[in-house]
């Protein structure tokens, strides 16, 4: 099956954190993916998860990769889930397994109205799921409709039993049984994994409205974890553990401002939060729960609190001293619920309040009220994640126009996604029409992140004015001294594409990794084959001499490639002189001197 989007699995970390990527490729690999297929520009599959029913994946492609994912999982803090990252790995890595459909757009038009109402009808009877999903799609349109929201999270709760819980935690943080695992790493990721599936059940009673339920898991949960027990799914230098106690203080933070709580509860929670947070605060900076303490003792009475969301004519500060690290937080579990709760004017005037541009900005797109969102976006960006997220907001609603005008303010921020940014910008700018924004955006992708893809890209979409636009990245690559390999070997492969061997031969003298030397050894046996004899001595002496006998064959293929060079500058005698003189010094080497004269009778 052929892919036509521009995905990567660069693509898909860049959308998950580390944690869920890793986890991800973990289903991925035990086969936990069902049922993939692609309908147009939609992905669905199944993910056989911690639940009885697996969960239900969907991914929107489009011009630039992925434009939209969903999972039926609660987890909604920070990135993809692990269950879209593996259907995502499993689209680019066992294409052949997904089964393609013709449009839906297709299958319907050749359609009568008694045909389609018979099918729908059926299929509806048949898929109660999707019933509800067409009763809550015909109440907006005005259509009446019937919400079971206490119903659901009365279903969930029951499957929550706090002691059941704090079973299954127990159960994770018993280390009898595992001194004979041949994987402690493994086995640690795995605890942490059932341990984040729990927390993502305590996520789905704060979706449902149930915050006082998700109270009680989450205590069952930190309860038992803490007390220092918590240290021991710490594995070597695996964050999953930090990354997963993380998610817990999230979910805390927006279940004390779901639930009902008496002036005491919160008074309780309060101390509870702050005791989490003072236990853990000698690990990292910004301890876990700190955020859920403060949102508990403010609430929703507070009185900053309530004159933002009662419209002050002068906008309040949320915070009177200097803007504390957990703002954001605490400003997202409100705006959280203020959506979950339709209350829009609200969620806007707090959105603005707190400084969540990207949130405000979203949320009058999907009211409709795009000038006022692109002009505030463009006053107030600060970051090029934000921008990225606004411009595909807008490119989702059919706004290229303000799409690239958003974009483009962002590649004046610095952040990050800015590479991500503008990539995606030289893209889409390309593709409508905004030849300049192309341009602009694909020198900033090479700038950020210069390698020979970026600069052939650059080439695509520069057309007429390529002259000048490879002077200017040619220009930034010259005054650049990269500081690893892997971006020594970006460097080189820039030069040699422009038949620039010198620059390329620089870098190879400076670095020496074999992955930097080699395509510039290739490139010069014909043009500088004597500096290619010499490199290629360099490369394979050192393995020679130390007895990596596991290397010889490297050694072998690069004095093989100097014997190339030597061929073209005239020096073959030379060469093999040479060669005899390491055979005859290092004739105890019993692996490596047949592997010598094998390579002295091919030349």
């Amino acid at each position: 099956m052929e892919r036509d989007a521009p995905i990567t699995e660069a693509t898909v970390r860049q959308l998950a954190r580390s944690q869920s990527y890793d986890r991800g490729e973990n289903y991925y690999e035990q086969g936990a993916v069902l049922n993939v297929t692609k309908r147009a520009e939609t992905l669905r599959a199944e993910v056989e998860g911690s639940q009885y029913e697996p969960y239900q994946v969907t991914v929107e492609l489009g011009d630039s990769g992925v434009a939209n994912t969903e999972c039926s999982c609660p987890y909604d803090h920070g990135g993809i889930c692990k269950h879209r990252v593996a259907v995502l790995l499993t689209y680019l890595r066992d294409s052949e397994t997904v089964t393609t459909h013709p449009p839906v757009s297709e299958l319907l038009a050749d359609c009568d109205r008694e045909t389609l109402y018979d099918v729908l009808v059926d299929v509806l009877d048949d898929r109660p799921e999707l019933a509800a999903e067409v009763e809550q799609r015909l109440a907006e349109e005005g259509a009446p409709a019937t919400v079971e929201s206490e119903a659901e999270s009365a279903a969930v709760r029951a499957s929550l039993d706090p002691e059941t819980v704090r079973s299954r935690v127990r159960d994770l943080l018993d280390f009898s049984r595992s001194s004979g695992v041949s994987d402690p790493r493994a086995d640690m990721e795995r605890r942490v994994d059932d341990l984040s599936d729990l927390v993502d059940d305590a996520w789905a009673l704060v979706e449902a409205g149930d915050g006082d339920a998700a109270l009680d898991v989450l205590e069952a949960i930190t309860e038992e974890l803490l007390g220092e027990e918590w240290l021991r799914l710490s594995y070597d230098d695996s964050g999953a553990i930090f990354e997963c106690l993380d998610e817990l203080g999230a979910a805390c933070t927006e279940a004390v401002l779901t639930a009902d709580l008496t002036s005491e509860e919160r008074e309780t929670w309060i101390a509870q939060l702050d005791t989490w947070a003072d236990e853990l605060a000698s690990y990292t900076r910004e301890p876990p729960f700190r955020a859920g303490a403060i949102a508990a003792d403010r609430g929703w009475d507070d009185n900053q609190i309530q004159r933002v969301l009662g419209g002050a004519e002068e906008t309040p500060r949320l915070w009177e001293d200097e803007r504390p690290w957990y703002a954001d937080d605490v400003a997202v579990a409100y705006l959280d619920v203020l959506e979950r709760d339709d209350r829009t004017e609200e969620y806007l005037r707090f959105a603005k309040a707190a400084g969540q541009i990207e949130q405000y900005v979203t949320k009058l797109i999907e009211l409709g009220r795009v000038e006022e969102a692109v002009e505030y976006a463009v006053e107030n960006l600060s970051t090029p994640d934000t921008a990225f997220t606004v411009a595909q907001t807008l490119r989702k609603r059919d706004r290229p126009d303000d799409a690239i005008r958003v974009a483009r303010e962002g590649l004046s921020c610095e952040g990050p996604r800015k590479t991500e940014l503008a990539a995606w910008l030289r893209e889409f700018a390309d593709s409508h029409g905004g030849q300049e924004s192309a341009v602009q955006a694909a020198i900033t992708a090479f700038d950020a992140d210069p390698s020979l893809t970026a600069y052939q890209a650059a080439e695509d979409v520069a057309g007429d004015r390529w002259p000048a636009t490879r002077e200017e990245l040619l220009a930034s690559l010259d005054r650049r001294r990269p500081e690893r390999p892997s971006s020594a070997r970006d460097h080189v492969e820039v030069f040699l594409y422009e038949n620039r061997l010198d620059e390329a031969i620089s870098i190879a003298d400076r670095f020496e990794h074999h992955s930097v030397v080699e395509p510039v050894v290739d490139a010069a046996i014909e043009d500088r084959p004597r500096w290619a004899i010499e490199a290629c001595k360099a490369q394979a002496e050192p393995i020679i001499e130390e007895g990596k006998s596991d290397q010889y064959r490297h050694a072998v293929r690069w004095l093989e490639k100097a014997g190339e060079a030597a061929r073209e500058a005239g020096k073959l005698d030379d060469w093999c002189e040479y060669v005899e003189t390491l055979r005859d010094r290092h004739s105890r080497k019993y692996k490596l001197a047949p592997m010598l004269d094998d390579l002295l009778d091919d030349f």
